[in-house]
């Protein structure tokens, strides 16, 4: 890209790779949801997070534009009790698809997502997680 120094960050937010589960359903358009036979909620891999969007491995091709429901469970092994783990319900477009290399037979797709409802609590809580789980490079 002209005008960016390589290996330039060119996100927003910071950003941490976490290998967390999720399930979501595509939300609009209907259409799809209908024609992929996607009517129940998918269980995906998460693969990395922020405060403004993840990026997900699954087994559908999802089109760009598509808006998913994402639901999913944060476990943050820096707090204690209560406070360790965080339900999250959050709205998303998908603003990339890549085909990832055939493993056994299987296609999957790393999937990016965009934040588009996103509570502040869950926002705040997810930017504090990112922030005490990020490495020191």
């Amino acid at each position: 890209m002209e005008g960016k120094a390589e290996g330039q960050n060119r996100r927003k937010s910071e950003r941490i790779d976490v290998a967390f589960t999720l399930v979501y359903s595509v939300k609009k358009p209907y259409s799809l949801r209908i024609s992929l036979g996607l009517i129940d909620d998918i269980d995906a891999l998460m693969i990395n997070l922020s405060d403004l969007g993840m990026a997900i491995i699954t087994k559908h091709d999802i089109p760009l534009g598509t808006e998913l429901y994402i639901k999913f469970n944060i476990i943050d092994l820096c707090l204690t009790g209560d406070e360790r783990w965080r339900h999250m319900e959050i709205t998303g477009d998908v603003v990339s698809n890549i085909i990832l290399p055939d493993v056994s037979n299987r296609v999957s797709h790393r999937i990016g997502i965009c934040f588009i409802n996103i509570s502040s609590e869950n926002k705040i809580a997810i930017s504090d997680f990112v922030k005490r789980n990020m490495f020191p490079h």
